[in-house]
């Protein structure tokens, strides 16, 4: 038998996420080497989610996991800056349409939101790689796949605080292994080898999944979760891991440009292999999916570039660009404006 369901559930899970990255952005930040050594990992993940857990606050139909997450990825599209940011806006809209119109949310359903949240996340990418965010999201979808299938007819409320609702078990299964998965991206990446340390964003996503569980299970946070992670218990490894940083960091991408277009999903493919052939860390993402009278969706693009003209050049070609924002990758401080003369179309 199952309890109502917690309305609040989403907005509950999105506050707790952001209170911890909150926290653990200075490390995330010191943590970050891919793709490029930045310093704005935690940064990026936590504008990214207090963006989410606003939008989640203000959506009318808390009963509704789908409409709220719906909601909330939106706005994280809208507001999300740098790769990490990105990815994780993604995730977090991708998961909404399997949850649609679901007051109640059991493994199965939560496994099948993993799964497009994952699917999402590799779409986006011109060049998705193992070793960063993907890899825990990957991690989750997985774990989630096998429970569900082992217990595919058990109730589960999202949001009980019953931890023997079969909801918990799960996720709590899936926090171990993606903990295992953020291990394994020091492996994965020449820069996080070198430099004795795991991926910023995959630990950002563990802190993100550490919410989730324990909103689901109504249990404590693991304070001590990361600690042993290599790199992050440390805090402070920046310095000593400069060299290794700088040597993989790609020739291209001294400058992120974002900005947002409405397109047919031709049209963005078109834009996509443009931004690939000048730049790299290239991500596309469509703003939910309501299309106008052409058939267009808004997108969401980043990408890495050596100058900025590289960029705005496809993009005004494209269509009218909203938003636009040009950050120096390669300075001591990131800008959040366009040069002049790059605003809008």
């Amino acid at each position: 038998m199952s309890t109502p369901p917690r309305p609040s559930l989403v907005p509950h899970w999105l506050a707790l996420a952001e209170e911890l990255v909150g926290r653990a952005a200075p490390r995330l930040d010191a943590l970050n080497l891919f793709p490029v050594p930045d310093a704005d990992t935690g940064t990026n993940m936590l504008a990214t989610l207090t963006a989410a857990r606003t939008a989640a606050d203000a959506c009318p139909a808390q009963d509704d996991a789908g409409a709220v997450l719906a909601h909330a990825g939106a706005a994280a599209l809208d507001s999300a800056r740098g790769n990490s940011g990105m990815l994780l806006a993604v995730s977090l809209a991708g998961m909404a349409e399997p949850l649609r119109g679901r007051a109640r949310v059991d493994a199965f359903a939560l496994a099948a939101a993993f799964g497009a949240a994952d699917r999402a996340a590799r779409q986006a990418l011109s060049d998705p790689r193992e070793g960063t965010i993907l890899t825990v999201l990957s991690a989750a979808a997985r774990s989630l796949a096998r429970s569900s299938t082992q217990a595919p007819d058990t109730p589960a409320v999202a949001g009980d605080a019953d931890p023997a609702v079969r909801l918990g078990p799960a996720v709590t299964l899936m926090l171990a292994d993606c903990v295992q998965a953020v291990e394994e991206t020091e492996s994965l990446l020449a820069p996080l080898t070198r430099a004795h340390v795991v991926d910023a964003g995959a630990v950002g996503l563990l802190w993100v999944f550490e919410a989730l569980r324990a909103v689901v299970t109504g249990t404590p946070v693991d304070e001590e979760l990361a600690t042993a992670l290599p790199g992050y218990g440390e805090g402070a490894h920046a310095a000593e891991a400069e060299p290794a940083a700088a040597a993989e960091a790609p020739a291209e991408g001294a400058v992120e440009v974002m900005g947002t277009l409405t397109l047919t999903p031709l049209a963005a493919a078109e834009l996509r292999r443009r931004l690939t052939e000048v730049g790299d860390a290239v991500i596309l993402a469509p703003v939910g999916t309501a299309r106008d009278a052409h058939g267009r969706v808004p997108w969401r693009v980043h990408v890495h570039v050596p100058r900025a003209e590289d960029a705005i050049g496809p993009l005004r070609a494209a269509g009218d660009v909203e938003g636009l924002a040009v950050t120096d990758l390669a300075g001591p401080s990131h800008g959040d404006a366009a040069p002049d003369g790059c605003h809008g179309r």
